[in-house]
């Protein structure tokens, strides 16, 4: 692992002592926006050079009164924490608001809608050209990316299924569905469950669903985040990719299998 994933890894029990909620994570957004546009603040906040408490110093006189104790306590928190780098700072900050968004969705209990609306998004995405290239083209603005997601998603989707959306349209280092899938993997920790890719040729009905949830757990021994996608090139059977472990039982491997051996 990274340095930087242990760093923003490190960071996650120090903020479960603070109570974030969506309002929290609102000013959290706007703390990482303000660091985005402006990099020698950022850099002064994350210096290696100055002492924890001269950071912590110059956060209080640039935030107090500004946000709310919650989030001036994260904030605070992490710029007296040492980073790799400024914008491994301001993505543990960003990590907390999206957890933050989370734990919203699981105390309204719509943790599951949101994490399979986020995948179906993911899904859309990846499976067109035309929106790829308009939320991946940096010629749009951010406000016309992020208009974009709000024609597609208003009135479609869970309230944080669409705040998410809208902070993975600017997808800073990455495209939007890689910043989505990395945001359903904080949500399957959060909720304390191993995600499972599964690939088939064609649906699953809600009950072959459940049967597969189930086996799976029994199988690893911890809850099941599921995210099901339908490609017909595997043509029967079903690959399943738990990180870890990843159990091929499709028609095409075994064909693939079967030329390799003829070869």
């Amino acid at each position: 692992m990274k340095s930087r994933d242990v760093a923003l890894s490190a960071f996650d029990p120090v903020v479960d002592a603070i109570h974030v909620d969506a309002t929290t994570a609102d000013e959290l957004f706007a703390v990482v926006d303000l660091l985005e546009e402006q990099p020698p603040l950022r850099r002064s906040l994350s210096d290696p050079s100055a002492s924890s408490e001269d950071r912590q110093v110059l956060a209080r006189r640039l935030f107090e009164g500004r946000l709310g104790a919650a989030s001036l306590s994260v904030v605070l928190e992490a710029v007296s924490r040492p980073w790799p780098s400024g914008r491994a700072m301001i993505e543990a900050i960003e990590r907390q608001g999206v957890r933050g968004l989370f734990r919203a969705a699981s105390a309204r209990g719509e943790l599951k809608r949101v994490q399979e609306e986020l995948y179906q998004l993911v899904l859309l995405i990846d499976s067109s050209p035309e929106l790829s290239d308009a939320l991946r083209n940096r010629g749009r603005s951010l406000a016309d990316r992020r208009a974009l997601i709000v024609r597609l998603l208003t009135g479609r989707v869970a309230s944080v299924t669409e705040r998410l959306a809208l902070r993975a349209a600017a997808a800073r280092a990455r495209t939007v569905p890689l910043t989505l899938t990395g945001y359903l993997a904080l949500s399957a920790d959060l909720a304390g469950e191993r995600v499972a890719r599964i690939t088939v040729a064609r649906p699953l009905d809600a009950g072959r669903v459940e049967r597969l949830r189930k086996a799976l757990e029994a199988q690893v021994g911890d809850p099941v985040l599921l995210q099901i996608e339908v490609d017909e090139s595997v043509i029967g059977g079903m690959s399943v990719d738990l990180g870890t472990h990843v159990f091929e039982s499709t028609v095409a491997r075994r064909l693939d299998e079967v030329r390799r051996l003829l070869n």
